[in-house]
């Protein structure tokens, strides 16, 4: 069994690249949805977030509203940093627990759109940073998100460069064309891992 670890920054595509890497067999383990499950109510994650971002952060339900956390932490360095300490031990032991539920697999992929941050602890055999021109990102965001182009690039602003990129992964693909482009970059990829 071999481990990649995909990532990129709003709008490049690592989640269609994941996506595709599934359709060729590979096990899915996606870090966002992880994230999500971790917060919902009663869990530990949700205890801990609680405890220390205060009431102000739920929905009239109890829930976390996500986005009232996001605003606190976005431009807060040291509030993003607490969430991360509270969150990545959750998100990581869950990681490992769905990675050992998939030994049988040839390429597992784990989606983790912070995979080059200096705490990830998983071991990966290869890494794929996604990339793709800033006007298209931002196209690609504003239309699946529904925010406004200047929050985009805000977010872009705040996120690892593509020549960082480039310096940091093992293979890098740019996204920049068709679907049937990207989807032929990911089986030559696929192939060039698993041979």
């Amino acid at each position: 069994m071999k481990i990649i670890g995909v990532t990129g920054g709003i709008g490049s595509g690592k989640s269609t690249v994941c996506r595709i890497l599934k359709k060729l067999g590979a096990a899915l383990i996606d870090a966002d949805k992880i994230s999500h499950n971790i917060m919902n109510k009663g869990s530990l994650a949700y205890n801990e977030c609680v405890s220390f971002f205060g009431k102000c952060i739920l929905d009239e339900f109890g829930e976390i509203n996500r986005k009232k956390l996001a605003d606190i932490v976005f431009n807060d360095k040291k509030q993003l940093e607490a969430l991360n300490k509270i969150t990545h031990k959750y998100i990581f032991e869950e990681m490992n627990n769905q990675i050992s539920q998939n030994l049988d697999k040839d390429l597992v992929v784990l989606d983790v759109p912070l995979l080059f941050g200096s705490d990830f602890p998983i071991k990966c055999d290869a890494t794929v940073g996604v990339i793709a021109d800033e006007e298209i990102r931002v196209m690609r965001a504003s239309k699946r998100d529904s925010a406004k182009a200047e929050k985009i690039r805000e977010r872009i602003k705040n996120q690892i460069s593509d020549k960082e990129y480039y310096s940091l992964a093992d293979f890098v693909i740019e996204n920049n064309g068709s679907e049937e482009e990207l989807i032929k970059k990911v089986k030559e990829l696929y192939r060039s891992i698993i041979a």
